[in-house]
This record gives C-alpha cells, sequence and structure tokens, in this order.
C-alpha cells in the first residue's frame, strides 16, 4: 500500500476575511433565528485589524435558557480524566449551582481551578471567579473537587 503526503495549505488561505466574516454572520443568524433567538444586528467588523461577527440584541429567557444548553452538549470534553485533576486531600462531588461554595476546585479543561469568589448570575446560575484564569458562569450539575475535610460521617465510595 503506497502512502501520500497530506496536502498543505498555505498560511495565507487559512486566515478568516471580511468575506469569510461576512458569510458566517449571516450563517449565525440563520442558526440562531432556527433556535428561536432573534437579534436586532449581527453584522461582520473588525478589531484590531482582525474580522470578526458584531452581535447585539436580546434574547428571551427560554430562548436564552435552550441555546447555552445546546451550546454546552457542543463544548469540547476535557481530555483529561477528573481523577488526574483532583487536587490532593480533595473529594470528587456533584453538585447545583447553588450548592458550589469558595474554596472547592472546578475542574476545566485547562485544569482544575481554586474558586475564589462567587456572585449569582440569576436564578438559574453563578458566576464563579477562579484563581488564574476568567470567571466561569456555572448553569448547571458539575462534578466539583471540595476539601475532605468538610465532610462529615462516613464517605462511601
Amino acid at each position: 500500500m503506497t502512502s501520500f503526503p497530506l496536502p498543505t495549505v498555505p498560511q495565507e488561505l487559512t486566515k478568516p476575511t471580511a468575506a469569510d466574516a461576512t458569510a458566517t454572520a449571516t450563517r449565525l443568524t440563520r442558526a440562531l433565528r432556527s433556535c428561536g433567538v432573534y437579534l436586532e444586528r449581527v453584522r461582520p467588523d473588525s478589531v484590531a485589524g482582525r474580522p470578526v461577527v458584531a452581535v447585539q440584541g436580546h434574547i428571551n429567557i427560554t430562548a436564552a435558557a435552550r441555546l447555552a444548553e445546546k451550546l454546552e452538549s457542543l463544548a469540547s470534553r476535557p481530555s483529561a480524566t477528573l481523577e488526574s485533576l483532583r487536587p490532593p486531600g480533595t473529594l470528587p462531588l456533584e453538585v447545583e449551582h447553588h450548592e458550589v461554595r469558595v474554596g472547592d476546585h472546578l475542574p476545566l479543561d485547562d485544569g482544575c481551578h481554586l474558586i475564589v469568589n462567587m456572585r449569582g448570575a440569576g436564578a438559574s446560575s453563578r458566576i464563579l471567579e477562579l484563581q488564574g484564569r476568567q470567571p466561569y458562569v456555572m448553569t448547571g450539575p458539575r462534578v466539583i473537587f471540595r476539601s475532605a475535610e468538610q465532610f462529615h460521617g462516613p464517605i462511601r465510595s
């Protein structure tokens, strides 16, 4: 069996252009409308010389929740196992957004981050401020790591 080298694409052809931003704005508008989201403005724009898509509008709560759920289901999953991310002296625990505490560790794609502060963002979400990372919006149940000292009584494994 003969193997052929994979074709390479010149770097200048892989950079997004203003035409790509226009096409993407159109696709995004159509995709969001199919989810029941009607935005006031979706247009190609430029930030620091790079083509981007600017979005402005309002989404009703039901449509926003559906859209968030679909996007979360499409989000990449961590390549590392939960056990490999677990800090020493902690145990895994699945919690809702209102049960998370300062001092818990949140495993994400780029590692496990200490929760240093929290803010309520609404009845169904909480903004977690993480050490060494941008804030994270928690909207549903997630596995976190909590200090083993905070567990009382027998621990089942």
